[in-house]
C-alpha cells in the first residue's frame, strides 16, 4: 500500500503548474512581436515598392516625351517640340499627379564634340540650331500607407534628354557600264579571270544580271553575322573581320535566293563565282570596301550596292593584295596578237556612310570622320603586235615614201657619190677593170613601216569623291555637297618600261614606225670582190643576170619613231557636285527604294568629263615621231635630221595615218579595258544620300 500512495504523490505532483507553462506563455508573444515586425517590415517594402514603381512611371514619362518633343523639334522653333512633349506626357503621366508644364520642356542643342559632360547640352551657340529636348519631372506621389508610423513624403525627380539623330550621309561609286554583250562578257572574264589567276566563264547575261541587281546592305551584312557566328550588337566586328571571298560570295546568294525576285542566271553567276574564288581562295575585310563609320546604326544601312559594283571591288581587292600582274589575253579582230598585264596598286572604296556634321573639311582625306569613296588604282600595259596589220603598214609606208620623196632623192645622189668613190678605187686596184663593167654597187633606196609591237602603258590613277558640307535646312530642304577629283594618270606609248616597278616611273623609248635606208649588192661573179659582194644571182625574162636586192644587205640610214610619255586628264581643283532635295530631286533618303532603272538615276553623276583616253586616235594627235640613225658614225641621219625641218608636212601626214589606221583597231580594246574596270577618268559615277531628320533617340 505504501508503494501505491508513492506511485500516486509522483503522478500529482508532473500533473501540477509551474515555470514550464510560463516559458510557454513567453515564446507566444516573442512570436506575436515577429511578425507583426514581418508585417511592418512588408508594409514599409511595399511603400518603398510604390514609390520606385512610380519613379519608373515618372520615367517613362519624361523619355516618351522628350523623344516626342525631338521628333517634332524645328531648327529654329522649339513651339512644337513644346506642344508634342506636354501632349504625350498627359497620355503617359500617373493617375493622380499634375500634369508636364511648358516651362519643364527645355529645347536646346546636343553636341557630344564640343560641350560638357554628361549631358553636352545647351542653348545653340551661333550657327547652330535646336536638335535636342530635356523634359524634367518632379512629382511628390500620395503615399500608399499615409498613417504607417514614419511614413513622409517623398519627392521623386527624374530627367530625360532626348536628340534627334544625326545627318548620315552615303557615297557610292560605281562603272558606268551599263550593259553586256558577248564581246565585254569575254572581255570580262578574261579581265577578271586573270586578276583572281585564274579563269570565270560567265555569260552575258549573268555579268548583266550582276550590273542590274541591287542587294540591300543590311541584309547582306545580316546575314554574314549568321555566317560568321558574330553575335555583336553592331556591325562594326563583321566589317573588320578578315573573310573568305566564298563566305561573302555565299552570304549573297542566300539573301537573293530568300529574295525570290532575283533572276535565275544572276544567281548563277555568283554560283560560278564561287567556284572560281574557291579554286584561288583569299580574304579580305569588307571594310576594305565599305567606308562605314564606327557604330551606325541599323537605319543607316539601309542603302544598296549593286552586285556588279560589289564583285569587281573584291576581284581588285584581291589583285590588290597579291601584288602580281595578271596576264589577260584578248582577242583584236585584224591584230596579230595583244598581250595585255594589268594590277591593281589600290584596291576601290565603293562605298561610304558616315555623319556629315563630323566632318573637318580643312583636313580632306585626312579627316578620320570622311565620307571617302575611289575607285581603283590601275596600271595596265598591252603589246600590240601589228605585223598581220598590212593594211596599216602599207599606209603608214605610201605616206611615208610620198613624203620623204625628196629626202630620198638627196640620199640617193648621197649615196652613189660615196659608195661609188670607194667602189671605184677597189675596182682600180684589184684589176676587175673592165671585165664586167657592172660591178658596180647595186642599191636601193627604200622605206619601210616596221612591224614593231607597240607597248601602250596606262598608270591610272584614283577618281575620288569626297563629302565636304552639307546642309539640313528644314524636312524637305537639304544639300550634299562633294568634291570629285581625278588624279593624272600617265599615258605611255613606245617601248615601255618599269610598267610595274615599285620604285621608278614607267616610261617609254621610241618604237619604229618609219625606217629609211638603203640595201646594196654586186654580182658575185666578180671573184676579187666576191667577199665584198652580196644578193642573190637570178636571172630576169631577158636573162640578164641582176641581184635580188631584197635578200641583199641592209644599211638603216634613219628612221622614224613614236613615242609618248604625257599626264592626261586630272583636275587640280577638284569638281564640284552638288545634290539638292527637293529639286531637283537627285538627293534621297539613305534608305530610299532603289531607282526603278526606267531612265538614269538622278542620284548619281559623273566624276569627270575628261576621259583618260576617250580616243586612242585624239591622244595620238600629240605623238612625238622622233628621228633616230642607226649608222655607226650618224652622219646620214644627221641629213635626214637636218632635213626635217624641209619635209615639215611628214610628221603631220605620219600622224593623221597613224591615227586613222591605228585608232579604230586600238580604241575598242583600250576603252572596253578602262571601261570595264572603272578606272578611266570619265569611266566612273558618285551617286549620293543624305538623311538629314532620322527621328530621335535618347541621349541621357
Amino acid at each position: 500500500m505504501a508503494t501505491a500512495l508513492r506511485n500516486s504523490l509522483r503522478r500529482a505532483a508532473r500533473q501540477a503548474p509551474g515555470p514550464r507553462g510560463a516559458r510557454a506563455r513567453g515564446s507566444i508573444i516573442i512570436n506575436t512581436a515577429i511578425a507583426l515586425s514581418l508585417v511592418v517590415i512588408t508594409l514599409l517594402g511595399t511603400q518603398i515598392g510604390y514609390l520606385m514603381l512610380m519613379k519608373r512611371e515618372l520615367q517613362k514619362t519624361a523619355d516618351l516625351a522628350a523623344l516626342s518633343g525631338a521628333q517634332s523639334l524645328l531648327p529654329l522653333s522649339c513651339v512644337d517640340a513644346t506642344t508634342a512633349a506636354v501632349a504625350n506626357a498627359a497620355q503617359n503621366m500617373p493617375p493622380m499627379l499634375p500634369p508636364l508644364a511648358a516651362a519643364n520642356v527645355e529645347c536646346g542643342n546636343w553636341d557630344p564634340q564640343t560641350r560638357e559632360a554628361p549631358q553636352h547640352f545647351g542653348a545653340p551657340n551661333t550657327g547652330q540650331f535646336f536638335n535636342a529636348v530635356r523634359v524634367r519631372l518632379s512629382r511628390t506621389p500620395a503615399l500608399l500607407l499615409p498613417n504607417l508610423s514614419g511614413g513622409q513624403p517623398y519627392t521623386i525627380t527624374v530627367q530625360a534628354l532626348a536628340a534627334q539623330r544625326q545627318p548620315l550621309a552615303s557615297l557610292n561609286i560605281r562603272s558606268t557600264l551599263l550593259s553586256v554583250d558577248t564581246k565585254q562578257s569575254a572581255l570580262l572574264n578574261a579581265v577578271f579571270g586573270g586578276l583572281l589567276g585564274g579563269s570565270l566563264s560567265l555569260q552575258a547575261a549573268g555579268w548583266q544580271g550582276l550590273l542590274n541587281t541591287n542587294i540591300q546592305l543590311l541584309s547582306f551584312l545580316d546575314q554574314l553575322k549568321l555566317d560568321l557566328n558574330i553575335s555583336a550588337a553592331n556591325y562594326d566586328q563583321v566589317l573588320n573581320t578578315d573573310v573568305n571571298a566564298g563566305v561573302l560570295l555565299q552570304s549573297m546568294i542566300t539573301v537573293m535566293e530568300r529574295g525570290g525576285s532575283t533572276a535565275a542566271f544572276t544567281v548563277q553567276a555568283l554560283r560560278d563565282l564561287l567556284v572560281s574564288v574557291q579554286a584561288s581562295p583569299f580574304t579580305l575585310k569588307l571594310s576594305d570596301l565599305l567606308g562605314i563609320a564606327s557604330g551606325t546604326d541599323a537605319a543607316g544601312l539601309s542603302t544598296e550596292l549593286q552586285l556588279f559594283q560589289i564583285v569587281q571591288g573584291m576581284i581588285q581587292v584581291a589583285n590588290g593584295k597579291n601584288g602580281l600582274a595578271a596576264t589577260v589575253p584578248i582577242t583584236l579582230p585584224g591584230i596579230a596578237g595583244v598581250t595585255t598585264k594589268l594590277q591593281v596598286i589600290e584596291p576601290p572604296q565603293i562605298s561610304a556612310v558616315g555623319n556629315p556634321a563630323l566632318i573637318n573639311a580643312s583636313l580632306g582625306v585626312n579627316d578620320p570622320n570622311k565620307i571617302y569613296v575611289r575607285t581603283a588604282q590601275v596600271r595596265l600595259l598591252m603589246s600590240v603586235n601589228l605585223s598581220g596589220v598590212t593594211n596599216v603598214l602599207s599606209d603608214v609606208g605610201s605616206a611615208a615614201l610620198g613624203a620623204l620623196s625628196p629626202i630620198v632623192n638627196f640620199l640617193d645622189s648621197v649615196v652613189s657619190l660615196n659608195l661609188g668613190t670607194i667602189v671605184t678605187d677597189l675596182v682600180g686596184l684589184v684589176g676587175c677593170g673592165g671585165l664586167l663593167p657592172a660591178c658596180q654597187p647595186q642599191k636601193v633606196i627604200y622605206t619601210a613601216a616596221l612591224p614593231a609591237p607597240i607597248d601602250i602603258g596606262i598608270s591610272s590613277g584614283n577618281g575620288s569623291a569626297l563629302v565636304t558640307g552639307h546642309a539640313c535646312n528644314a524636312a524637305d530642304s537639304k544639300s550634299l555637297n562633294v568634291r570629285a577629283d581625278t588624279s593624272v594618270a600617265r599615258l605611255s606609248v613606245g617601248k615601255v618600261t618599269n610598267m610595274f616597278s615599285s620604285s621608278l616611273p614607267p616610261t617609254a623609248e621610241p618604237v619604229g614606225i618609219v625606217e629609211i635606208g638603203y640595201r646594196e649588192a654586186k654580182y658575185d661573179s666578180c671573184l676579187l670582190l666576191s667577199l665584198l659582194c652580196s644578193g642573190k644571182k637570178w636571172k630576169n625574162p631577158s636573162g640578164t643576170y641582176v641581184v635580188d636586192m631584197n635578200s641583199a644587205k641592209k644599211t638603216v640610214i634613219s628612221g622614224l619613231g613614236l613615242v609618248i610619255n604625257s599626264d592626261v586628264g586630272g583636275s587640280a581643283n577638284g569638281t564640284a557636285l552638288t545634290y539638292l532635295a527637293p529639286a531637283p530631286a537627285n538627293l534621297p533618303e539613305i534608305d530610299a527604294a532603289p531607282y526603278d532603272g526606267t531612265v538614269p538615276d538622278p542620284s548619281f553623276k559623273k566624276i569627270s568629263a575628261t576621259s583618260l583616253v576617250q580616243s586612242l586616235g585624239s591622244t595620238l594627235g600629240g605623238i612625238q615621231l622622233q628621228p633616230y640613225s642607226s649608222d655607226a658614225s650618224g652622219v646620214l641621219g644627221g641629213v635626214l635630221n637636218g632635213a626635217l625641218n624641209l619635209i615639215s608636212n611628214l610628221l603631220n601626214t605620219l600622224q593623221t595615218v597613224i591615227k586613222n589606221a591605228l585608232g579604230p583597231l586600238l580604241d575598242p580594246t583600250v576603252n572596253a579595258l578602262l571601261d570595264l574596270l572603272g578606272i578611266d577618268l570619265a569611266q566612273a559615277e558618285v551617286g549620293a544620300r543624305l538623311s538629314c531628320h532620322r527621328g530621335a533617340e535618347l541621349v541621357y
